[in-house]
């Protein structure tokens, strides 16, 4: 059974408090952040986060090689550790400037929750994704039933991601005073679409 230490739990609180109001992040990446410490107080079981050295950042790191993906049998992706090793990261640089932390830890000790050169040029590189051609997206939208308003709606749906290569949510929140019919373009304005970092 994994031991729960009390004063972690109470820093972790005020660490999330202060990504969502200091640094404003949405609460999926407050999630995120708090499921990478959660992992991190996991190994921990029950360790003041105050008796932090270096060997307990490199055994993380080799658990988390180990570790199965929830959603197969395989390992963690590259991506997965080196999110969780950023996430961390900026952890231990806050933990490092708070009372009661900062003569146990220090700013230079945040630099052990890295990945290899190797991995973290793998974890940031794109990979091309196999996507329809406009072929392929012809035939489906020209095979969509278009008997009644909202098959239509749908079909519609379908043509105007294709063409425009907008996410799910940035394309549900759009308005009609984003698409301009005589420029032939959709303006994915931050302030009142449900775009991505609030990007326009």
């Amino acid at each position: 059974m994994v031991k729960h230490n009390p004063s972690n739990l109470r820093i972790k609180r005020k660490y999330l408090v202060w990504l969502k109001e200091a640094r404003g992040l949405s609460d999926a990446s407050v999630d995120k952040a708090a499921a990478s410490l959660d992992r991190y107080l996991y190994y921990l079981d029950g360790k003041d986060l105050r008796a932090f050295n270096i060997e307990q950042a490199r055994g993380f790191k080799r658990s988390l090689a180990k570790q199965n993906s929830g959603k197969s049998k395989s390992g963690l992706s590259v991506t997965t550790i080196d999110g969780i090793l950023r996430d961390l990261k900026v952890y231990v640089l806050w933990l490092a400037d708070q009372p009661g932390y900062r003569s146990k830890i220090t700013h230079s000790d945040a630099a052990y929750f890295s990945t290899d050169r190797k991995s973290a040029r793998a974890a940031h590189s794109s990979l091309w994704k196999p996507h329809p051609s406009p072929e392929q997206m012809r035939h489906v939208i020209n095979v969509m039933p278009t008997n009644t308003a909202i098959e239509r709606r749908n079909r519609a749906f379908m043509a105007f991601l294709f063409l425009t290569g907008s996410r799910e949510k940035a394309a549900i929140s759009i308005r009609l005073q984003h698409v301009d019919l005589i420029s032939h373009c959709v303006n994915f304005d931050g302030r009142t679409v449900d775009v991505k970092y609030g990007k326009r």
